[in-house]
């Protein structure tokens, strides 16, 4: 819902000249800077997701519902990520877009996002109970949970709080229910039969089977009622989700907020529930009931499947190579995000940036290659969404380098790791490649 809020800053910018849809990125952040058609995007382009670049959205969430990097490495991401389509193309779901805007936003008009957000929405509609990333929960803030397998409840670290917040502007507003319910500007209503995206708000005119984002086929909502416009988005980070619909025909809106996502896409179920019966529509009460069991199975039964796929795939029992020859840093093509190898006893970690929250134990998978891996639990409990393939898990070694006088025991070093982050591209991943240390470092550590 973070989402919607940026985009009408923004249209008060248009508004007032100071922006264009039409403004490229790289004419207010002349650092922006890519050898292909996407060094043309506009503020257009990110809002609407039809920049046609790689998420990456899987790099940067760490556990506990951590972010491993920061605001100012947002343009530099977006810099160097690969084109996973053509531009303007496709829709392609970029949370990393959306922290530029906000940083777009924060240029133009002289302001942080939360003063702006202030000046412009909080204060002229009076919603003292919306807040900002880097505003203090208070005692009349949620608790976050996660949803275990058994159906019990996990007390879990809630998401969207700090001043240097990456993806801040994509998500990390919160609100409660009587401020998203009180009507404050109309919508006009004119509209074509569609299902598209539109500046942070998705337009789809019902009955339609609404599944963006979805790995199921929820029920048609609206089956067998007066065609309508529907302006809703919906949120799912660990213990923070929500679901807004809105209704300009009618001026109706639909709410659902929780603090739990529940084994399912719980939120949209129960958000379509409330539009059918606000409108008066025979609501399904047995295919929703099916629908929510199938799909919570089904999301518990792909997380252990993973771990059979990742098992079934193990060629090694015991690394190839001493633990050393992969220890290391090893960084991307940028230098702003590494993955760390550290030897523990009789085994390897990986620890992404170096983060306690970010570190796993490692087990040998194939040929120079290892793996890691959570149960639905495990996942649940560090806050982590549990929808990611077995190559997500995976860290392939490569790029191996003879001995050298530098280290001793005279082993073959990796070079370079391969991490597959990002499902929107082809190959096996991201290449990260290690960075030596101060030879002198070593000696010091010997003596």
């Amino acid at each position: 819902m973070t989402k919607g809020f940026t985009a009408s800053l923004v249209g008060m910018m248009v508004d007032e000249g100071r922006l264009n849809f039409t403004t490229q990125v790289q004419e207010i952040f002349p650092e922006f800077r890519r050898d292909d058609a996407q060094a043309n995007i506009t503020i257009a382009d990110l809002l609407s997701h039809r920049t046609g670049l790689a998420a990456y959205d899987g790099m940067w969430p760490s556990s506990d519902n951590k972010i491993l990097l920061g605001r100012s490495e947002a343009i530099p991401i977006l810099s160097y990520v690969p084109a996973a389509r053509l531009l303007r193309s496709d829709f392609i779901y970029n949370n990393i877009a959306y922290e530029v805007v906000g940083q777009i936003l924060e240029k133009v008009s002289g302001q942080s996002y939360l003063e702006l957000l202030h000046e412009r929405i909080i204060r002229p509609l009076n919603l003292n109970r919306t807040f900002y990333a880097e505003e203090a929960f208070d005692e009349n803030t949620a608790k976050s949970y996660a949803a275990l397998s058994n159906r019990s409840v996990y007390e879990i670290p809630t998401w969207g709080h700090g001043k240097d917040l990456l993806i801040g502007a994509a998500g990390a507003i919160r609100s409660s229910m009587p401020h998203l319910l009180n009507g404050q500007i109309g919508v006009p209503n004119k509209s074509l039969r569609e299902y598209s995206y539109a500046m942070g708000w998705i337009r789809t005119q019902l009955p339609a089977v609404v599944d963006l984002f979805a790995d199921y086929a929820p029920p048609v909502l609206g089956h067998g009622s007066p065609s309508r416009l529907m302006i809703h988005h919906q949120g799912n980070i660990p213990g923070n989700v929500g679901y807004v619909a809105l209704f300009p025909e009618t001026t109706t809106a639909v709410v659902v907020l929780g603090n739990s996502a529940g084994l399912t896409d719980t939120m949209r179920l129960l958000g379509q529930i409330l539009v059918e019966t606000v409108f008066e529509t025979d609501v399904n009460s047995t295919l929703y009931l099916e629908t929510a069991r199938s799909a919570s199975s089904n999301n518990i039964r792909f997380v252990a499947k993973v771990r059979q796929d990742l098992i079934n795939g193990k060629t090694m029992q015991t690394p190839q190579r001493p633990l050393s020859a992969y220890v290391g840093r090893y960084y991307n093509s940028i230098g702003n995000f590494f993955i760390e190898i550290n030897d523990v006893g009789d085994r390897l970690q990986v620890a992404y940036m170096g983060a306690d929250h970010g570190t796993f134990d490692l087990e040998p998978y194939q040929t120079d290659s290892f793996f890691w891996w959570l149960d639905f639990d495990e996942s649940a409990k560090r806050a982590r969404l549990p929808g990611y393939p077995k190559e997500y898990f995976i860290l392939r070694f490569g790029c191996s380098s003879a001995a050298s006088f530098w280290h001793v025991g005279g082993d073959v070093e990796m070079g370079c790791v391969t991490w597959k982050h990002g499902f929107g591209v082809p190959g096996e991943g991201e290449i990260f490649r290690k960075v030596e240390r101060n030879p002198w470092d070593r000696l010091t550590e010997l003596k």
